[in-house]
Order: structure tokens, then C-alpha cells, then sequence
């Protein structure tokens, strides 16, 4: 029901005669975490991407199709696996976007990623900086209009791989050199896992 919500928002956004440029915002929209995650076959969903991109077009700054890689971080995979993963899985994404006939400026440009933010401090400001550069590279072989298209989008999230329910305090110290790092790396958005989620 993606696209039907797409529709629903422009429409929405075209009746209070919203500034296009100003609104920034996503749908989360990402049928690849079914397959690697639950194993799950999807495939056929994948065809509503261009769809509803082609929905969201007008509006630069309202990204779509999402790359969940902090499912892999919460499932214990190290810094690098999950870095290697969110890059093959956005580039399987703008693959099959570019072979449906989306331009490839405009495909870059609507793809977020949500990563996961592990314990290790200096690591994890790595990675995210090396997440900018690499991808800034994959899209750089689809030959995009503008530069701008090579520009990563992520949202960081706290993970709750190591959150413990025993001493539910110390989720507050990991949750926050978790966030700071984040925001040193420069990432666009954060979410901060509560420290009492393991059991509430």
C-alpha cells in the first residue's frame, strides 16, 4: 500500500499548497529486508518502486525506498558486514530502478538508508564516513545529471543488540556514545533506542 500512501500524502501536500522543496520526509518502503532478514519471497513486490517514485518525483526532498541495514546490526553483524551489505542492497535498488527507465539522478536521489550504530566509537564514525564516499562511487557508474544524486541519506539507530535488562542503566551510557558518534560522523537524522525497550 506504499504507492496508495504516496498519493494520499502528495495529494495532502498539494491541497495545503505546501512548498515542494521544503518538505522532507520518507516512506520507508524496503521489500529486500523481507528477503534478507525473514527469508521471505518478494520479489514481485519490487515493481511498485518506479511507481512510486514516479508519485514522489516532485518533491526533492521526500526519499521512498529505504535500506534497512540496522535489521543486520541488531542481529550481531559486524561494522564492516553491515557497511558491505547497505551498499549492495542500495546499488541492487538503483539497478533495478535504472532498468524499469527511472533516470538515475532521480533514483539516487529518493534512496534513504536507516544503519545501525554499534559500541564501537571510533569504528562507527568510520563507517559512516566511508558509507558517504563508497556510495558517492556506486552512483557515479550509473553517470547521474548532478553530483547531488551521489549525496547518501541515512537515519541512524541506537542498537539493542547490546542493550541488557540487568542493569537497564547502563543502556543509557551505550545509547549515548552510540548517538554521539553518530552525530560526529554527520549523519542526517538519529533514533535513540530507550534505555527500558528490552523489557517494556
Amino acid at each position: 500500500h506504499s504507492v496508495e500512501l504516496a498519493q494520499i500524502l502528495v495529494s495532502y501536500f498539494e491541497k495545503k499548497v505546501y512548498d515542494k522543496e521544503k518538505i522532507v520526509g520518507s516512506i520507508d518502503w524496503d521489500p529486500i529486508e523481507k528477503i534478507v532478514v525473514d527469508g521471505k519471497d518478494v520479489q514481485p513486490v519490487l515493481k511498485f518502486a518506479p511507481e512510486l517514485i514516479e508519485v514522489l518525483k516532485e518533491y526533492p526532498n521526500f526519499r521512498c525506498i529505504s535500506v534497512h541495514s540496522v535489521s543486520l546490526n541488531n542481529s550481531g553483524s559486524y561494522i564492516v558486514q553491515e557497511l558491505g551489505y547497505a551498499l549492495a542492497w542500495g546499488d541492487e535498488y538503483l539497478q533495478q530502478l535504472v532498468d524499469a527507465g527511472v533516470e538515475p539522478t532521480l533514483a539516487a536521489s529518493k534512496i534513504k538508508f536507516n544503519m545501525g550504530i554499534s559500541e564501537n566509537y571510533f569504528m562507527e564514525i568510520a563507517k559512516f564516513r566511508a558509507a558517504r564516499m563508497l556510495w558517492a562511487q556506486i552512483v557515479k557508474q550509473y553517470e547521474p545529471k548532478c553530483d547531488c544524486a551521489c549525496k547518501m541519506c541515512v537515519n541512524a539507530v541506537t542498537t539493542s543488540y547490546n542493550m541488557t535488562v540487568f542493569d537497564a542503566y547502563v543502556n543509557m551510557l551505550r545509547s549515548q556514545t552510540e548517538t554521539m558518534s553518530a552525530a560526529i560522523a554527520g549523519v542526517h537524522s538519529i533514533v535513540v533506542t530507550p534505555f527500558d525497550a528490552v523489557y517494556e
